[in-house]
């Protein structure tokens, strides 16, 4: 009998943690999730920030190009970076990189549309008020715009996480071996044969943790909001 974190083999509890295949997949997932957020959140927040600043009819192209890629279906996204990267992009090897790539690409959306509708409802008075008593323009985006997309750029982070986690079709068509694949690939390829208590431990890893991460977004965004909202519920009070 042999251990691996405080679990026997024989122990499906630990049957996620015990199977070298799953849990080489539950990395490469863990990998792509944290990556695609750190990346894809602070260049949807800074595109979002850019869109909002920008006049004439770029912005409109810009917000119909990313409400696009919630239009097409994912299968065309995947095959589409399947033929880019395969026939045009050669030095971009399918794998983890392609895989990376595709998902920023994709994931980008969701900071853009929320930060930018974040942005709409807050206006520019505050910005106009910080450059007014002498802040210059990057001061006013460093401490006075992002304190107020906080809650924006959180919930992102956690959208961007919860859809990459989970996500199927883009990964599986730029896996680059068995070894890239994350646990949504594994469990599909593993869920055609017997299922095991491997492949339950994974399916419900993979729920229980987008359940989890959703909650503690909520949490937090909550949180963080609540001085905004009295602060919000204060003012009111005193122009009634």
């Amino acid at each position: 009998m042999q251990w691996w974190w405080g679990h026997p083999r024989f122990d499906p509890s630990g049957a996620l943690f015990v199977s070298p295949e799953l849990h080489a997949a539950l990395i490469q997932s863990l990998r792509l999730s944290f990556l695609t957020m750190f990346i894809a959140v602070p260049i949807g927040v800074a595109f979002a920030i850019g869109i909002f600043r920008w006049r004439g009819p770029a912005p409109a192209g810009a917000n119909f190009l990313m409400l696009f890629s919630f239009v097409i279906p994912e299968i065309i996204i995947g095959i589409s970076m399947f033929l880019f990267f395969t026939y045009l992009l050669k030095f971009v090897h399918l794998g983890t990189g392609a895989q990376l790539l595709s998902l920023v690409t994709y994931q980008v959306s969701y900071p853009v549309i929320i930060v930018r509708a974040r942005m709409l409802s807050i206006g520019r008075e505050y910005e106009e008020a910080a450059t007014d008593l002498g802040a210059s323009p990057t001061q006013a985006v460093r401490r006075v715009l992002l304190p107020l997309l906080y809650p924006a750029i959180l919930v992102s982070f956690v959208l961007v996480f919860a859809d990459t986690i989970d996500d199927f079709i883009t990964v599986r068509y730029l896996s680059g071996g068995a070894s890239t694949e994350p646990l949504s690939v594994k469990i599909y390829n593993f869920s055609r044969g017997t299922l095991t208590p491997a492949i339950n431990a994974a399916a419900t890893f993979l729920l229980v943790s987008t359940l989890v991460i959703a909650l503690l977004g909520v949490f937090l965004y909550r949180r963080i909001t609540r001085g905004q909202r009295a602060e919000t519920q204060e003012m009111t009070g005193y122009l009634t």
